[in-house]
């Protein structure tokens, strides 16, 4: 299977754990966010927590997507964590 690495900006306390981006080899046909983020995880356990706490929200090329979104290679990726505050 061909591969290309992208990168991922991290976002909030995702960041906290890993530093605002990492780089992240995808397949060529690209992977719904679900496995993107559980492929972050496995690749960066410093993320394990942060990802399993709360709905983490993507962005791909600058647009909220929803969890059905394919990442493909190039794709520009933000993920963030859910947020509280007043």
């Amino acid at each position: 299977m061909a591969v290309v690495t992208s990168r991922v900006e991290l976002c909030g306390r995702l960041a906290d754990a890993c530093g605002p981006f990492v780089d992240l080899a995808l397949p060529v046909e690209g992977l719904p966010v679900p496995e993107l983020i559980s492929v972050l995880g496995e690749h960066f356990p410093a993320l394990q927590d942060g990802l399993s706490k709360g709905r983490i929200r993507a962005c791909i090329n600058e647009t909220i997507v929803p969890d059905e979104a394919i990442v493909q290679p190039g794709d520009i990726v933000a993920l963030f964590p859910p947020v509280s505050g007043g």
